[in-house]
Parts: C-alpha cells; sequence; structure tokens
C-alpha cells in the first residue's frame, strides 16, 4: 500500500506480469484493502459533501427529478412498469410537485426562478405522508417519459425505502425524497476510491492515483448530480467499477473471475441506462489488447464476460429491438426541447460552451450556471493535464492504457453529439445535450489528470495532490455560494437569511444539517493537512533515482 502522496509503492510493481511476477486480480471487494488511509479521507470528504449539497439544492430543482422520484414511488406503490407512452405522473407525484419548492405558492406547478420564500415552508409536523399528496383539484399528470429506461435503480431505490422503517409510502413526502437522494448520495460516494484504484494499476507514481482520487471533488455539476433523485448516479458507480476492472485487464489479467465480474457490472449497467452501452466495446477492446501483448489467452472467459452482460442487463435492450422494432422507444407526448430553425451554429454552441458549463456547474435545471471564465479556466487545467499525461506517457502501451480511460467520454460524447444532431434535423430542436450524461467515464478522466499532474516532474508534482484540494475548495465554495444566492436567499436578505431559508425547506433539523456542513469542512481541512505531511515528508526523486526505476519496473506508466 502507499503510505504518502509521493511515495511508491512496492504492491503496484509487484502486481505487473513482469518477471514472471503473478498479476493482481480485480475484486470490488479488494479495492478498500488496498486504499491508504488519506484516500479513505478524500472519499469521505466527498460523501459529506454530496450529503451537503442534498440539502443544499432545493428538492426537485435537480434534472427531472419529480419524475424520477415518482418513477421509484410507483414501483413503491406496486404500479409497475408500463410501456413508454402508457405511464403518467401518479396523483401523489403531482401533489409532491405542489407541495415542494418546486414552484411558488401562486403557480405550484411552474417551475419557480426567483429565490425559494422560507415563510411559505411548512412546519414538518404539518407535511403530510406521501400517500396523502393527492387533492381533488389538482391537475392530471403529465407523461411519465422514465419508464423508458431499464428498471434497475429505480427498482434498488424502492426496495431500499421499503426496507427502511416506516417502509413504503407512509413517511412525510420530504423526508421520501430527502432519502431517496441519500441513496443515490451512496452509490456516487465511492468515486474516489475507484479512480485511486484504477490509476494505480496505469500509473507507477502514487501522485497520479491521489489527484486522480481528488479530481471528483473539483466539480460541482457532479457533486449535484449526485445528491439528487436521478439514474446517473447508479450509472457513475457501475461505470466506475468497470473501468477499474479494465485497468487490470490491460495489465494481465485476463482471469475468468475477473472476466464474470466485468460481465456481471456492466450487465447492470446496461439494466441502468442505455449509455452503458459504451463500456461494452471498451470490455472487449481491452481483451483484445491484453492477448496482443502476449498476456494468457482466455477467451472462454470473455466468452463469458459477453454472456454475463447479456443475461444481467444486455437482454433488455433486445426485447426493446424485437418489441419495438428500436433499441429505445421514445415518449410520445415529450416536449421537444429548445427551438433552433435547424441552424447548426446553434448545436455546435450547444456541444461545445453550453456542455462545458453542464458538465462543470449548471445547477437545478440548468438554472445557475458557474461563471464562464472560471468553467474555461477549469476546462484548461483537466484538460491540460490529461493531455500532458498522453503526451508524457513512456510508450505507445502506456499511452495506450491511458486513452482507454478516455474510452467512455468519447463514446457518451459521440451519442450525445448524434442524437442530439439527427433531432435537430428531424425537429429543428435542441434537446438531450447535458454534462451529467458523461459523468459515466469519470473515473477514466479523473485517471488522465492522475497522470499528467505525476508527469509534471517529482519537484512539482509533489504538491500537486494539496494544490487540486485547494483547487476542488475554491470552486466548491463559488458554487455554494451561487447557489445560496439564486435559490435561498431573499431580496435585502443575506447569508444568514439563505441559510434560514434552506433549513426551514429541508426534511432534516437544522442541527443535523450543521453536522453534515460541519463534518464536510473539517474532514476538507483534515484532509489538507494529511497531505501536506506527505508532501513534507516526500523527498523529490532525483533525475537519476527516476531512470534507475523506469530501468527495474519497465511496466510502469
Amino acid at each position: 500500500m502507499e503510505a504518502a502522496a509521493g511515495t511508491p509503492v512496492a504492491v503496484a510493481v509487484a502486481a505487473e506480469p513482469s518477471g514472471g511476477r503473478p498479476v493482481e486480480r480485480f475484486s470490488p471487494l479488494g479495492i478498500p484493502r488496498r486504499t491508504p488511509g488519506h484516500i479513505w479521507l478524500i472519499t469521505a470528504v466527498f460523501t459529506f459533501l454530496l450529503a451537503s449539497w442534498s440539502v443544499l439544492v432545493p428538492q426537485y430543482h435537480a434534472p427531472d427529478e419529480p419524475n424520477q422520484v415518482d418513477a421509484v414511488m410507483r414501483l413503491v406503490q406496486g404500479y409497475g412498469w408500463p410501456r413508454p407512452g402508457d405511464a403518467v405522473v401518479t396523483p401523489d407525484g403531482v401533489g409532491a410537485i405542489r407541495a415542494s419548492p418546486f414552484g411558488s405558492r401562486s403557480s405550484p406547478y411552474e417551475l419557480t426562478v426567483a429565490p425559494v420564500p422560507a415563510h411559505d415552508a411548512p412546519p414538518r409536523s404539518q407535511r403530510p405522508a406521501w400517500r396523502d399528496l393527492a387533492v381533488p383539484e389538482q391537475p392530471a399528470g403529465y407523461i411519465q417519459q422514465m419508464v423508458q429506461h431499464p428498471p434497475l435503480y429505480y427498482l434498488v431505490e424502492a426496495a431500499i425505502l421499503k426496507a427502511l422503517p416506516d417502509s413504503g409510502d407512509a413517511r412525510r413526502w420530504d423526508v421520501t425524497i430527502g432519502l431517496l437522494r441519500m441513496v443515490s448520495v451512496l452509490m456516487v460516494a465511492p468515486l474516489p476510491l475507484l479512480a485511486h484504484a484504477a490509476a494505480r494499476r496505469l500509473c507507477s507514481r502514487p501522485v497520479a492515483a491521489t489527484v486522480a482520487a481528488l479530481v471528483p471533488c473539483a466539480v460541482p455539476q457532479l457533486v449535484h448530480i449526485g445528491s439528487s433523485v436521478n439514474n446517473d448516479n447508479l450509472l457513475i458507480g457501475l461505470g466506475g467499477l468497470v473501468t477499474v476492472a479494465v485497468a487490470h485487464v490491460l495489465r494481465g489479467d485476463t482471469s475468468t473471475r475477473t472476466a464474470c465480474w466485468i460481465g456481471l457490472l456492466t450487465g447492470l449497467a446496461l439494466l441502468t441506462k442505455f449509455f452503458a452501452v459504451v463500456l461494452v466495446p471498451m470490455a472487449a477492446a481491452a481483451y483484445a489488447c491484453a492477448r496482443l501483448r502476449g498476456a494468457r489467452s482466455r477467451w472462454p472467459s470473455a466468452v463469458l464476460c459477453g454472456g454475463l452482460m447479456i443475461a444481467a442487463g444486455g437482454w433488455w435492450w433486445l426485447v426493446n429491438i424485437l418489441r419495438w422494432h428500436t433499441v429505445q422507444p421514445s415518449t410520445p407526448g415529450f416536449p421537444p426541447g429548445e427551438y433552433a430553425g435547424r441552424d447548426w451554429g446553434v448545436y455546435w454552441s450547444w456541444m461545445s460552451e453550453r456542455l462545458a458549463t453542464r458538465w462543470w456547474g449548471s445547477i437545478g435545471w440548468y438554472e445557475a450556471d458557474l461563471p464562464p471564465a472560471l468553467v474555461i479556466i477549469a476546462s484548461g487545467l483537466l484538460g491540460g493535464l490529461a493531455g500532458w499525461g498522453l503526451l508524457r506517457a513512456r510508450d505507445r502501451a502506456r499511452r495506450t492504457d491511458l486513452l482507454f480511460m478516455l474510452w467512455p467520454t468519447t463514446g457518451l460524447l459521440v451519442i450525445i453529439g448524434g442524437q442530439a444532431a439527427a433531432h435537430l434535423a428531424r425537429t429543428g430542436h435542441m434537446t438531450g445535450v447535458s454534462g451529467r450524461y458523461l459523468f459515466t467515464g469519470f473515473a477514466g478522466v479523473a485517471v488522465l489528470a492522475g497522470a499528467g499532474a505525476a508527469a509534471l516532474g517529482p519537484r512539482l508534482a509533489r504538491w500537486l495532490p494539496l494544490a487540486v484540494l485547494a483547487a476542488a475548495a475554491g470552486i466548491q465554495l463559488d458554487a455554494a455560494w451561487l447557489v445560496l444566492g439564486h435559490f435561498w436567499r431573499p431580496a435585502g436578505g443575506g447569508p444568514v437569511a439563505a441559510l434560514r431559508a434552506m433549513a426551514a425547506w429541508s426534511p432534516w433539523p437544522a442541527a443535523g444539517i450543521a453536522i453534515v456542513f460541519g463534518s464536510a469542512l473539517a474532514l476538507a481541512a483534515l484532509t489538507a493537512v494529511r497531505l501536506a505531511r506527505n508532501t513534507q515528508a516526500t523527498e523529490p526523486t532525483t533525475p537519476a533515482t527516476e531512470r534507475g526505476r523506469h530501468h527495474s519496473h519497465p511496466h510502469g506508466a
């Protein structure tokens, strides 16, 4: 294991398929055992950051969250998973929109663009249970488009909700949404562990794995989506696990056990959302690459991997083709998006500027955007690190490994861009361009950033973990200030009034909110101290030492 952010780790080198040494095999349960203490601290910071954002952003002010919650609750209430076009939002789901801070008291079913008033929040004791939300005078439910997706995310959320005390739809509506948000938090929380694990397999310098673990903390949009009710969250976690497993395959792990894990995890991802399809060719290409490099041939393992992908989730899409004659059926009556009049200049603007903003931070229903200058700087730094890592890879094999980490994001860009272009050509409207759709490949992007940090040279690289943590703290504080101002601060009010409004609408007591926020800050400070100590304890590696290490361990990245 690695003891410090800049100290080499013996186990990663010993595991390489060189000189007859055994190959380290992938196991999800083995990831925590190989994780050092400071990475656990980073993961704790990320987890409490997610929990803080689950309160910071008003309920139902996240992309598609009203429909996402209703899709879970229709399973809780036994309504099943009908064909697309046959489902509308349930009466209780419509009532939840009225009761929530989605709209104003005068227009409860229209998205509000003003700060949410504290005085509109009913006392917690007067908030009804989910099953009591419907009222006779409310409008009929609108189209429920979530049934076009596979149901795994919603089944997991529903099963956990029913397993808790006071199960099902008997809890207060706001507590129900709050609990569903926390289940999503748990799905995304391991991302620093996964980024660290993948980088540790592909990069010989531990600083790369440390920086990779820190990158998730630096993207407010990832934290926002990860703390809301959204099926992308399960896909992010499963995509990260597949990325770690592929990194093991690239380093020679073609065992049957690893093939089974990749098949199962990819299949579950396919049972979550169509975008998981990018993981299938990634896994297949990794096995082909491992074979070309001389890894022991295990074609039966690769075939088993593919069979498990189909059995665990790929069957859903095959059934769609047989039943609906399309991979994913469209939802009749769903809004077509923003009118662009087939202006392809608008298309390229969406696919560049708007997509970058929505990747870094476009909070709510794309209501509050991070400043363009901040998005440009952050994109330049992250892109620069990733590009530098690719350019400075020692040989073609190491560069290929890093390109595999970019595979999911690149594939998703192609899918998103292709779907948006086809929709624009057909309807004249733009839709479906969202940064969160790229987060399935986030672990791989973090690995590239870590590789770039390690390639800066030992004297500079050893300070990078602390610098990335500081940058993450800065961008998160800027995003939190933006959210407080847009969603909570009343006209003429200050931060205290904004925090009071947030606490008034929260499903949790003010003391609990203070504990979560305080824990996030305290853990961030403790992590900074730990990284600073690691930096001070690490002597910069001399060029001669570097040449000797590279000569001794030719498989390091």
